[in-house]
């Protein structure tokens, strides 16, 4: 499969998702959920970020005590990275405008597309790899220079 197919694939996929994930990266697990009108949710041990059509919000977590609102710093438009695991063609290594990174070729499984490796934009060395699930069309894991996060628990209703 192409890039421009495998891209158009993942994005009509994810489009009408409506999951949720736990996400391990080198420190932290992570929750996060989508829902339709591009709606998410990312919550850490101290942090949740939530955005949609009304922007992006942040609020820090108080054991027992609830949230206080803070400054997010983030642009509208701006979505949390580890959401592109349930929405992949919301990552950043698609070699768009403001991408870091692009593909470089597509590995096949044996049910699809299993593996993108990633380069730096211009550059054909392999500097990172994007482990697929082709049969839900999700990322299970995303591997780039500084992060790693790894899909360790999916739910869907």
């Amino acid at each position: 499969m192409d890039v421009d197919a495998l891209l158009t694939s993942l994005a009509e996929a994810a489009a009408g998702r409506v999951a949720s994930a736990l996400v391990a990266d080198d420190e932290h697990t992570l929750e996060v959920s989508v829902a339709g009108a591009g709606r998410w949710v990312v919550r850490s041990w101290n942090r949740e970020w939530t955005g949609g059509p009304d922007g992006v919000r942040c609020w820090h977590l108080i054991p027992a005590g609830g949230a206080a609102e803070v400054p997010s710093g983030r642009p509208d438009g701006w979505v949390h990275p580890v959401v592109g695991m349930l929405r992949p063609d919301l990552l950043p290594v698609w070699g768009r405008g403001e991408d870091d990174y692009e593909p470089i070729r597509v590995v096949e499984g044996l049910f699809g597309p299993a593996q993108v490796v990633l380069g730096r934009v211009g550059d054909d060395e392999a500097v990172g790899t994007l482990h697929l699930d082709a049969r839900r069309w999700l990322c299970t894991a995303l591997e780039l220079p500084g992060q790693s996060w790894t899909m360790t628990q999916f739910t869907s209703p």
